[in-house]
């Protein structure tokens, strides 16, 4: 496996950037859901910092990402795979990385428009050129808390469909961002 991209799998850095996306999402989505409930204070204020942190690494992730996949080539639908998956299959990709970049956005408008730094593990703080209000930051708030949900939904149906591919279809969709396609396909 090389690489880059080939016409029948992915390559070695479409496939690390995917799972170490992945995780930190399954991260941050956790850690975002235990702060929420948490009375304010300084540990939460501390989680607070984690999520958009490791939120910021998802993010610059997710942009190598998309670069990347626009400058390599993307393997194509298996052969036989009806049309209406095709297109299902190529919105679902889209819709991963619209609604994943504007839940990643969001938080940290909330924090700018809400008077905020963003702060990097505490390392080092940047500020946003947007101006703090306190109507834009309650909508960036309720777009930032909303938004994790339909980017839960559409990964759910990401996965339902790899497995669908896998078990029922049996091709080798799942394999080409996991172990490698089967020689002779």
């Amino acid at each position: 496996m090389g690489l880059k991209n080939t016409s029948s799998e992915f390559g070695s850095m479409a496939k690390w950037l995917h799972w170490l996306i992945t995780i930190g999402l399954v991260v941050i989505f956790y850690i975002g859901l235990e702060q929420a409930g948490m009375e304010r204070g300084p540990e939460k204020s501390e989680m607070r910092v984690i999520h958009g942190s490791i939120a910021l690494l998802v993010f610059v992730l997710m942009t190598v990402r998309l670069i990347w996949r626009f400058m390599n080539e993307v393997p194509g639908h298996p052969d036989g795979m009806p049309a209406l998956q095709r297109v299902a299959a190529t919105l679902v990709h889209w819709a991963i990385y619209v609604a994943v970049f504007a839940q990643l956005i969001s938080g940290p408008v909330t924090i700018a428009t809400g008077g905020g730094a963003i702060s990097f593990f505490g390392l080092f703080s940047f500020s946003l050129p947007v101006e703090e209000s306190e109507e834009v930051h309650h909508f960036w708030e309720e777009v930032h808390e909303f938004s994790w949900k339909i980017v839960a939904a559409i990964v759910v149906l990401h996965i339902l469909g790899a497995l669908y591919n896998h078990f029922v279809a049996k091709n080798d969709v799942l394999r080409r961002m996991t172990t490698g396609v089967k020689q002779g396909n």
